[in-house]
């Protein structure tokens, strides 16, 4: 029989970005918050500390802060008709592993949507007409606009300490920003990043094109800077140890740069590592979830913790197979195009160019993960 923990007003499940940020959120309710984190605990101190996490081998090759497939195996096929089989090796699909996520391990490239993606399929029918979208292409709406979300845009930016450049600020166009991005009620919180040889080369070229180049918006410090928590950044040192690894100079956007240390004073939050949630308890009315029961990794029982608030922060693929497992919402079906729990999920697509120069000094040495130059002009034509 599963051990049963004290109640709690809210259970967070997973401990990173969002876990995070939703832990602050209610704590400062005056909630008593506990969030279960399936990986182990993690710090810039001792875990990111230099000379330690400068080993390209160990985290840039063998994924150390990342999540391996024998911990969670996922299958995959193209069609229904294929076999499914299990990923062995993630590729780009880089899932975090312990206290903070992805959000140890990300480049800090920073995006907010377009005013137009967030009602894209409206945007398509009003330009291009719906004939133009092929039958059972699932393009749709997200159903909340950019204007309501813009305040928590907002907010993210401010808590992250995002550096950029603002290109539209309460509709006025700014020079040297991204004149297609939507209203901004703020300037980002730092300016951008210094930029580097091979940027200026490409602000060039796309200049002379007739484009509009701009610095990259990204997590990673320009200055000194405390966000509204009283967590504190310091200047990025272009040491070019961003994406897969954890940041050493307290210069990455990350949870435990920018939330845990002031989330963990609060005496209302507490957090659990190895907690492996195994499902969510639904009451009797099977709409109402009670708690969640978790695996004590270190105790090796299973607990039901009860909750009146279950929050799922985990990675997407994570939430959708815990409310699977747990009977939440309608399962898709691809064959019928029912149900919605599982449907339409998504992994960013890139593509690359490599090029070569001759007599042009490139240092490889010297960057940052956000650190570039982008254009727009061609995400809505």
């Amino acid at each position: 029989m599963a051990r049963t923990d004290p109640r709690k007003d809210v259970v967070i499940v997973g401990l990173g970005w969002t876990g995070s940020i939703m832990g602050m959120e209610m704590c400062e309710e005056g909630l008593e918050v506990l969030a279960l984190e399936r990986g182990p605990d993690r710090d810039t101190v001792p875990d990111f500390q230099y000379p330690k996490v400068a080993d390209e081998l160990r985290y840039g090759v063998r994924f150390e802060f990342m999540q391996r497939p024998r911990q969670s195996t996922m299958t995959i096929r193209h069609t229904t008709d294929d076999v499914a089989l299990p990923f062995r090796r993630w590729g780009s699909f880089l899932l975090g592993d312990g206290v903070g996520g992805a959000g140890i391990h990300w480049n800090g490239v920073h995006w907010r949507p377009l005013v137009e993606e967030l009602r894209l399929r409206s945007y398509v029918e009003e330009n291009f007409g719906a004939d133009i979208i092929p039958e059972g292409m699932q393009l749709q709406d997200w159903g909340v606009s950019y204007e309501e979300l813009e305040p928590y845009f907002d907010r993210f930016e401010q808590v992250a300490g995002i550096a950029g450049q603002a290109g539209n600020l309460n509709g006025e166009i700014i020079e040297g920003g991204n004149p297609f991005e939507g209203p901004r009620s703020n300037d980002f919180p730092m300016p951008p990043l210094p930029t580097t040889l091979s940027n200026r080369m490409f602000a060039e070229a796309a200049s002379s094109l007739g484009h509009r180049p701009f610095v990259q918006a990204g997590g990673n410090a320009s200055q000194a800077y405390v966000n509204p928590y009283g967590m504190q950044l310091g200047p990025c040192n272009f040491c070019g140890y961003c994406e897969r690894y954890g940041c050493l100079n307290y210069s990455k956007s990350s949870p435990q740069t920018c939330i845990l240390d002031a989330l963990k004073r609060k005496p209302n939050f507490q957090y659990r590592t190895n907690a492996e949630v195994l499902r969510v308890e639904l009451a009797s009315d099977g709409q109402t979830a009670t708690g969640v029961t978790w695996f004590d990794e270190e105790a090796q029982e299973e607990v039901f913790q009860p909750a009146d608030i279950v929050i799922l922060a985990a990675y997407q693929v994570h939430n959708v197979h815990l409310m699977l497992l747990s009977g939440i919402g309608q399962p898709y079906d691809p064959a019928t195009g029912e149900g919605v729990t599982g449907r339409n999920y998504s992994y960013q697509m890139m593509g690359s160019t490599s090029l070569h120069f001759e007599d042009v000094d490139f240092n490889p040495f010297v960057g940052a993960g956000a650190n570039g130059m982008a254009i727009d002009d061609f995400a809505i034509s």
